[in-house]
């Protein structure tokens, strides 16, 4: 029976992925994966309303978009830093 290599996963390529894109970098890890489709799925949402509200409001939009892009940053923070440590451990 042949044994085969898998690589090790880069914890801050994973981190990265999350930051940019949440839950991509559980997909990544193959950890996490039902966090990762909703995660996904919001921040699809995230998006869509962002554009939604800046097509909407116009030059108003700017205290809405503020928040939005405050907290969006926030999660991906946070998941980043979670999938990096989740990167760390071993299986």
């Amino acid at each position: 029976m042949k044994k085969y290599y898998k690589p090790e996963k880069s914890p801050l390529f994973a981190a990265i992925l999350n930051f940019l894109f949440w839950g991509l970098g559980y997909l990544y890890l193959e950890k996490r994966t039902n966090e990762a489709f909703y995660l996904i799925s919001s921040c699809f949402l995230v998006w869509i309303f962002s554009f939604w509200y800046l097509f909407i409001s116009g030059p108003l939009a700017f205290a809405g978009i503020y928040w939005i892009i405050f907290w969006s940053l926030w999660v991906g923070i946070y998941t980043g830093y979670d999938a990096y440590r989740l990167g760390k451990v071993r299986k």
